[in-house]
């Protein structure tokens, strides 16, 4: 089993809980989610990286990942702490997110080569991250259906990692 993997899977699957699990979906809770998403993905990789002593900390597989969320974390509580409350401030930030998903999946894809298990999942990874991009800064909809499509790329990633957790290695 890959560790890194399992418990990037798992914080994915918490972040998707706590957003379907939720009544109100208002601008301050996406930033809320993103913080914690940040925070969840940060512990999952570090602890790993404490509890498994395979990478190192500035190994591509387990620091580039962390890139996009040491900018939209950051960015969600400076948004947060000046009370930015409307949803384009919430696009921007999820867009910056998705984005740096899509640049450091393909990155990691191109590293590992698109042949190979681990570039596969780089690029489905990719794939899913440019897709939940597309719906959540094209369309001027309301925080509640942002936020859902970012609880819908959480939980499309929860699945698609805990599957290439599992998967046997050759």
């Amino acid at each position: 089993m890959n560790w890194l993997t399992a418990t990037r899977a798992a914080a994915h699957a918490a972040v998707a809980l706590v957003i379907t699990f939720t009544k109100y979906h208002t601008v301050e809770f996406g930033f809320q989610m993103l913080i914690l998403f940040a925070a969840l993905y940060l512990a999952a990789s570090l602890g790993t990286h404490f509890l498994d002593h395979r990478f190192k900390v500035m190994s591509p597989r387990l620091g580039f990942p962390l890139i996009p969320l040491l900018v939209a974390g950051p960015l969600a509580a400076l948004a947060l702490g000046f009370a930015l409350n409307d949803t384009l401030s919430l696009r921007v930030v999820y867009g910056v997110l998705f984005a740096g998903f899509v640049i450091v999946e393909l990155l990691l894809a191109k590293k590992f080569g698109r042949k190979t298990p681990e570039g596969r999942d780089a690029i489905l990874t990719a794939y899913i991250s440019l897709a939940m991009a597309g719906l959540a800064i094209s369309f001027n909809v309301e925080s509640k259906h942002i936020i859902g499509f970012f609880g819908a790329w959480h939980a499309l990633l929860a699945v698609h990692l805990g599957i290439a957790a599992v998967a046997p290695k050759k």
